[in-house]
C-alpha cells in the first residue's frame, strides 16, 4: 500500500521532503518573477510558469491555490527583501538620497514590479493589488514620514506625510508614464539609473522641504509683527 502511495505522489510531481518542497517554490516564485519581466500579470499563465520553472504545473496549486497565490508570494519575497533594505538605509549617511537610489534601483532592476503597479493597481480592486499596497505602500506610508522627520527640516507629521507621499511619487511616476517618457521626453531606462537622476529627485525634494521651512519662518515672523503691532496699538 505505501508503494501504491508513493508511486501516486511520484506520479503527480508532489515533492517528498520539505528541502525538495522549498526548492520548487523557490523555482516557482524565480519564473514568476522573470516572467512578470517579460510580459503582464493578465497574460501569464500557470502552463508558463511550469515550463519556465521546470516544475510540474500541478505544483502551483499544492503551493500557492492559484497563480494570484504565486505571485502574493512574489510580493512577500520582495517586501521583504525591499524593507530589510529600508532598515540599513535608514543608518546611512544620507538616508533620504540612499532611499532614493535604492528605490530607483529596484524598479530598474525589477521592471515587473513597475509593470505590475501599473498594468494591475490602478483601478485598485483585484486580490492582488490589495496584497501589494499591504506589503509596499502602506508599509512605507509608515517608514518614509518618520525618515523625513528625522532628516529634513519638517517637524510637522502630517507635513511629513504629504512630504513622503510626493517624493515615492517623484520616484515611481516615470515608470508608470514608460513610453510618454521614453517617447515624448527622450528620457531613457539608463537614464533613471543615473546619479544624475538620484540628484535630481533629491535637490527636488529637498527645496521643496527648506522652501516649506521658509514660508513657516515667514508665517512666524508675520505672526509675532501683527501681534506686536497690536499690542503697541493697545499701548497707546
Amino acid at each position: 500500500m505505501a508503494r501504491a502511495i508513493n508511486k501516486m505522489n511520484n506520479i503527480k510531481g508532489r515533492p517528498r521532503n520539505s528541502d525538495r518542497q522549498a526548492l520548487q517554490k523557490a523555482k516557482l516564485i524565480a519564473a514568476a518573477q522573470e516572467l512578470l519581466s517579460e510580459t503582464s500579470y493578465s497574460n501569464i499563465t500557470i502552463r508558463e510558469v511550469a515550463q519556465r520553472s521546470e516544475v510540474n504545473s500541478a505544483m502551483v496549486s499544492y503551493y500557492f491555490n492559484n497563480k494570484e497565490g504565486l505571485f502574493i508570494a512574489l510580493l512577500d519575497k520582495m517586501s521583504a527583501k525591499h524593507f530589510t533594505n529600508m532598515q540599513a538605509i535608514a543608518k546611512s549617511a544620507n538616508p533620504v538620497k540612499a532611499l532614493i537610489s535604492t528605490i530607483l534601483a529596484m524598479l530598474n532592476n525589477n521592471n515587473g514590479l513597475a509593470r505590475l503597479i501599473h498594468s494591475e493597481f490602478i483601478e485598485g480592486n483585484s486580490t492582488i493589488s490589495h496584497a501589494f499596497i499591504e506589503r509596499f505602500p502602506k508599509k512605507m506610508a509608515t517608514f518614509l514620514p518618520q525618515l523625513i522627520l528625522k532628516n529634513t527640516s519638517i517637524t510637522d507629521k502630517q507635513k511629513a506625510k504629504y512630504a513622503a507621499f510626493s517624493l515615492i511619487t517623484m520616484i515611481i511616476t516615470p515608470f508608470i508614464n514608460k513610453s510618454i517618457r521614453q517617447l515624448a521626453w527622450q528620457i531613457s531606462d539608463e537614464e533613471l539609473q543615473s546619479p544624475l537622476w538620484v540628484e535630481h529627485i533629491y535637490q527636488q525634494f529637498m527645496f521643496g522641504c527648506n522652501e516649506q521651512l521658509n514660508a513657516n519662518a515667514n508665517n512666524e515672523i508675520l505672526k509675532h509683527n501683527y501681534n506686536a503691532g497690536q499690542s503697541e496699538g493697545k499701548l497707546s
